[in-house]
């Protein structure tokens, strides 16, 4: 057998064509954007959830430093001079002396 012969039976001597499946065809490239499309719609979803439970765990975080805050202010209001916060705002301010003081700080920490 000759050379050329075994070239042609191998189909290496034929010119090669170009073939017609060089791109996506519409459908492949349709069936790509609808599974683009479902993922994003669940994605979304799923990050609408995680961010309304962020906002409700900060809310919850201000809610929470708001009272605390409120009742350190509360606590520590003796020690300025100032009345309690169960207190009128009209109430007249009056100036503890050092005992008067000492005494409540004593039963604050005893409540505490």
């Amino acid at each position: 057998m000759r050379f050329g012969a075994f070239l042609f039976a191998m189909n290496l001597a034929l010119p090669v064509k170009p073939s017609r499946s060089q791109g996506f065809t519409l459908l492949e490239m349709l069936v790509a954007m609808t599974v683009a499309a479902i993922l994003t719609t669940v994605s979304l979803n799923v990050y609408s959830m995680f961010h309304h439970g962020v906002v409700a765990t900060s809310d919850n975080y201000v809610h929470f430093a708001t009272g605390k805050a409120q009742e350190l202010r509360c606590r520590t209001r003796f020690v300025r001079g100032l009345p309690p916060c169960d207190t009128a705002p009209d109430a007249s301010r009056t100036f503890r002396t050092f005992r008067e003081s000492r005494a409540s700080r004593e039963s604050i920490r005893l409540r505490y």
